[in-house]
């Protein structure tokens, strides 16, 4: 199986792209290295390195036909996409297009879409399921949805098996600390650092978090089966920001925080429900947030380590 992934020297791309690989696919990579790094990927690959958006990637395939393209490559910071709202676009509606068209044109068996829990925007009345209104709050979020759209459009008019994928807030190693769901490295950061951690707004806003190693399997799983549609995945949780201080505090690692005022296009509360995915596919995660928690962090101290060998 010839698995596309772009975005997969990223966070989530890599280890969906390594979740493939294990399974015995070859892999290709699409990545700008914007936000992705070459040290996210240890195993056999090829590699191609610029935009999706770019024309010259019709170049690759017309070369491998690709079984199934796994679309990652976005641009996840919340506030980036209010700021600089054309930049955002250009990945993650030009980009998206590019990528469903030329899977279209080359019979792509099956194209996956990394979607997010921003299209829901700031529900009152959570946990959430794939029928609830999308009423995005930020350009990532309205972007998001409109992606989502495209997949659709793509799957009805010119039969593109699709499979959209709402992702809840994932956490793990290699995480940027620039993404729409990086409160948690940026907390182990801190602590790390021995720095203050600054919470913006109350600390009462909730966050359903997943570890990026359930995303991958969820993936794969979907693939495995040929599951189309629109599907949350999540763990059915909600922890606010303050029972993540006292959680780490429980594991033994104290955080110093301070308070800012709340940012433009942040979500207050956003937790969803993953019974239609579990039905779909039995998925369930397996990592408990405690657990992801401590591999995160001793991911980011081995790092650390590795930096300041290399300094001395």
């Amino acid at each position: 199986m010839n698995v596309l992934v772009t975005g997969g020297y990223g966070f989530i791309g890599s280890a969906v792209a390594r979740r493939f690989f294990e399974e015995g696919a070859k892999i290709y990579i699409i990545d700008n290295l914007s936000t992705g790094h070459l040290r996210n990927i240890d195993f056999e690959h090829k590699s191609y390195l610029l935009n999706v958006e770019d024309e010259v990637c019709e170049h690759f395939f017309k070369e491998v036909a690709f079984d199934v393209v796994i679309h990652c490559a976005a641009q996840t910071s919340v506030q980036n996409s209010m700021h600089e709202p054309v930049k955002d676009i250009l990945t993650n509606i030009v980009g998206l297009s590019q990528m469903l068209f030329l899977s279209s044109k080359y019979k792509v068996k099956h194209f996956v879409f990394a979607s997010s829990a921003a299209v829901y925007g700031d529900s009152h009345y959570p946990p959430l399921d794939e029928n609830d209104i999308s009423e995005p709050v930020s350009m990532y979020g309205l972007n998001k949805s409109i992606g989502e759209t495209y997949c659709e459009k793509w799957q009805r008019d010119y039969h593109l098996p699709t499979l959209i994928y709402r992702f809840a807030n994932v956490f793990g190693p290699s995480q940027s600390m620039q993404g729409e769901a990086a409160v948690i490295p940026s907390m182990l950061k801190s602590i790390i650092e021995g720095k203050p951690f600054t919470i913006y707004g109350d600390g009462e806003q909730s966050r359903d978090f997943i570890y990026v190693d359930d995303i991958a399997d969820a993936i794969y799983a979907g693939v495995e089966v040929g599951l189309k549609g629109t599907y949350n995945v999540s763990t059915n949780e909600a922890w606010s920001i303050h029972q993540v201080i006292l959680l780490l505090q429980h594991l033994n690692h104290p955080l110093e925080i301070q308070y800012a005022p709340s940012r433009e296009g942040d979500i207050e509360h956003s937790f969803l429900n993953n019974e239609k995915l579990a039905k779909a596919i039995g998925w369930k995660p397996k990592i408990s947030f405690a657990e992801g928690i401590e591999r995160t962090l001793q991911a980011l101290q081995s790092e650390k380590i590795v930096e300041v060998n290399v300094i001395e």
